[in-house]
């Protein structure tokens, strides 16, 4: 394979948080005695690369108001929801295999760090990825930096053997910011039906001996 480092997003792409991460909005907006989400609003939810931009899409709120519901949602999620995801399935396979031909895996998400890191070791992702970055919790801070930081703790020289793995516009804006290639993948919380993109996880390693993504 011509990638030598594969950098993968959570939320979507190797776990499907949808219940957690919905258990949690709604259980904040019970307090808080707005609303529940309906079906639509769970999908707008999900699709949105960080809460309190999803609250103010939700309720127009202003940002500080997003700001204090996301941080009511966080607490809530870390104590009650946080594990409460499964794996796409095949994904541990992928990650096997991409050791097995010597790729070094790592994460950068959205999340907060230490709830990354407490989901990635309950699903065993930490014994294929490191490190693993989330967000500090700063609501500006940007994907891409992160990613930076990633390219930087591997010690990468070339950005042309670094691709990242996600379901988002968010996700591929971070890697074209960060001078990285991209693989989109359609079944996750973003992305629908995109050409060329992986349908499912086994998908991800066509894409990754595809001739049109550099792959030897």
């Amino acid at each position: 394979m011509y990638y030598k480092y594969v950098i993968w997003d959570i939320d979507g792409t190797l776990l499907n948080t949808t219940e957690g991460v919905v258990g949690a909005v709604n259980d904040t907006f019970r307090k808080e005695k707005l609303p529940l989400l309906t079906p639509l609003q769970e999908k707008i939810l999900m699709g949105s690369p960080k809460i309190q931009e999803a609250f103010i899409n939700l309720y127009d709120v202003d940002f500080e108001q997003a700001l204090i519901l996301a941080n009511k949602y966080r607490e809530i999620y870390k104590d009650k929801y946080l594990l409460k995801a499964s794996e796409y399935d095949g994904i541990s396979d992928i990650m096997t295999s991409l050791v097995k031909h010597g790729i070094i895996q790592s994460i950068v998400t959205n999340k907060r760090e230490d709830y990354a890191i407490t989901i990635c070791r309950h699903f065993n992702f930490h014994k294929y990825c490191s490190p693993i970055l989330g967000s500090d919790g700063t609501p500006k801070a940007e994907k891409s930096e992160r990613i930076l930081k990633c390219l930087e703790l591997l010690k990468v020289s070339d950005k042309k053997q670094a691709v990242m793995v996600g379901d988002t516009l968010g996700d591929k804006t971070a890697a074209e910011h960060a001078g990285i290639d991209f693989i989109g993948v359609n079944y996750g919380f973003g992305f629908k039906n995109i050409k060329g993109y992986a349908n499912s996880p086994i998908e991800i390693l066509d894409l990754l001996r595809s001739k049109k993504i550099k792959v030897l």
